[in-house]
């Protein structure tokens, strides 16, 4: 049985873990997850074999600095009481190897935080689509897992988590585990505490084997930056936004005129005071 029997909280059993392996160029990625267990999920596996420098294999491959290439993805839902079918929410996990077009040397450690900021910026910024009030690089931290070292922090959208893992694959690559969470109010603490340890849990399970010619660049950019580090905290990235679905029909007209350019007549004659 995949769930245990019992508990206010249950998610997917981590002894039922199945592994999956891709290459990428030669980069080889090893893993192991439960399987699936989603009412609305899914889980896509895609090719074992990636060549990080075919532009065709990627996603948003000309309209992004940062195209990806889908690599798995998949999708556990976290129970409650058996009885009651409680939901708690859902994990979904998304792994993907990007290319950074942004210049810089990702296996030096500044070029790669750096990826990382001007990423978040375009993602979350103003003037960038983004609606909600969003936190990220929050509990940030340098990992050692099975002998690679990973940036590992959190990002929070209006309470929608998501738990990433992020390492460099060469020096204009790199690879990301994404874990994006649901849960619900009430517990809410105790549900995120025990979805951020399965993921981690998950992660333990990674390995990266890299090839000669990737051990070649990474010694190269250690020589040209001797001792250089990762930060070992990070001030998070924060964007407050409005919340609409709070706002009175008047503050919204007002809210959506001003993100738009558009000057009431009370502001124009304000303005016009102003300038006099």
């Amino acid at each position: 049985m995949l769930y245990p029997l019992m508990g206010r909280l249950r998610l997917p059993k981590l002894s039922y873990a199945r592994e999956y392996s891709f290459t990428l160029s030669g980069i080889e990625v090893r893993f192991s997850v439960p399987p699936m267990s989603s009412k609305w999920g899914t889980q896509e596996v895609f090719r074992e074999n990636f060549n990080l420098y075919d532009k065709n294999v990627y996603v948003r491959k000309d309209k992004d600095k940062t195209p990806f290439i889908s690599c798995y993805i998949t999708d556990w839902d976290v129970r409650g009481v058996p009885f009651f079918q409680e939901d708690k929410g859902s994990i979904s996990l998304y792994v993907s190897a990007s290319h950074w077009k942004g210049g810089g040397d990702l296996f030096r450690p500044r070029d790669m935080e750096d990826a990382l900021t001007q990423k978040s910026v375009r993602e979350y910024g103003d003037g960038n689509g983004c609606e909600n009030s969003v936190a990220t690089f929050l509990d940030w931290q340098s990992v050692i897992i099975n002998g690679q070292q990973w940036l590992n922090y959190t990002t929070d959208e209006e309470g929608k988590h998501r738990f990433l893992w992020r390492i460099p694959i060469t020096d204009q690559h790199y690879l990301t585990f994404s874990f994006s969470t649901r849960h619900h109010l009430g517990r809410a603490e105790v549900v995120f505490e025990a979805m951020k340890n399965f993921c981690t849990q998950i992660m333990a399970s990674v390995h990266i084997t890299f090839p000669e010619w990737v051990l070649k660049l990474k010694a190269e950019a250690e020589e040209q930056w001797p001792g250089e580090q990762y930060s070992p905290t990070k001030e998070p990235l924060r964007w407050v936004r409005e919340d609409l679905g709070r706002m009175s029909y008047g503050d919204y007209i007002a809210y959506m005129d001003k993100k738009n350019g558009v000057t009431s007549d009370n502001e124009t004659d304000k303005q016009t005071e102003t300038h006099k």
